[in-house]
């Protein structure tokens, strides 16, 4: 038996400048790297690939990572950068494209020092609509599938709650919805309205019923704030889990925490995971 320290972390654009977050700085997102001493590391929103410095790369390298990067081909989020940050060995990379959606699946393939092969999944999740996303879902349970056999980790931002969550059950309901349609605030309604969406939970069913991985965390712990690019102003309270880590029969949790505030509206969740061969 080996141990595997795991993260997912939407930086929200911290790793190159002016890329998204006014909160932090690159070398805030370095420093973040460097005190979560992770084996493997998932952004979904790494920064735009195009203007990362040489220097910031170079750190990485020097915090003992391999970048597998991935440009999102999306108008919405143009150049944004998906990456797998790795320190162990990477022995292939490939890109699955999702059915009827512009959203991708990154994978890495590493080898562990015991010779284990471990297939990483990256992935983010469309934000818009819950339809969208179990379209994509359907998807990502079919790469899953695929390989059922190799040990898989899946994480990242799947823009999607467990639908027993109380929050979950609050920010779905009637009532909330009634509240969302009269605040006059359009960014803060459009963000409510899709926290909604991703309250329905029927993503997170769909992946758990069509695949053979468990959820990481036993305490359904919540992942992001409000507090992101536009909305600087209001607190940096945890709302919802929306960012998670699956994996196959061949890992088991020995802990699972989610970092304070460093500068995104996500948080760094940080697993260590007893892995089997």
């Amino acid at each position: 038996m080996s141990r595997l320290r795991v993260v997912t972390w939407n930086a929200e654009g911290m790793f190159v400048e002016g890329t998204k977050t006014r909160r932090a700085t690159p070398h805030d997102a370095l420093a973040t790297l460097r005190h979560l001493d992770a084996d493997i590391v998932v952004v979904p929103e790494f920064g735009r690939i195009s203007t990362l410095k040489e220097e910031i790369r170079l750190s990485l390298e020097s915090l003992g990572y391999e970048l597998t990067m991935l440009k999102y081909d999306e108008p919405r989020l143009p150049g944004l950068g998906f990456a797998i940050l790795s320190r162990l060995k990477v022995v292939s990379s490939q890109v699955h494209n999702l059915h009827d959606s512009r959203r991708q699946v990154l994978e890495v393939r590493c080898k562990s020092l015991e010779g284990v092969v471990i297939r990483v999944l990256g992935i983010h999740l469309d934000d818009r609509s819950e339809k969208g996303r179990l379209n994509e879902i359907a998807s990502v349970a079919d790469i899953v599938n695929n390989n059922h056999d190799t040990p898989t980790l899946l994480l990242g931002d799947f823009n999607a709650m467990r639908r027993e969550s109380l929050f979950a059950t609050f920010a779905r309901s009637s009532s909330a919805r009634g509240m969302i349609r009269r605040v006059n605030h359009e960014l803060v309604r459009s963000i409510a309205e899709r926290v909604a969406e991703m309250a329905i939970g029927t993503t997170i069913e769909y992946l758990e019923t069509h695949t053979k991985l468990h959820d990481m965390d036993r305490g359904m712990k919540r992942t992001i704030s409000s507090k992101q690019d536009g909305l600087e102003w209001v607190p940096s309270w945890r709302l919802a889990k929306i960012d998670w880590i699956f994996g196959s029969k061949h890992f088991s949790t020995r802990s699972y925490h989610v970092l304070p505030d460093v500068g995104s509206d996500h948080r760094p969740v940080l697993a260590t995971l007893d892995v089997v061969s």
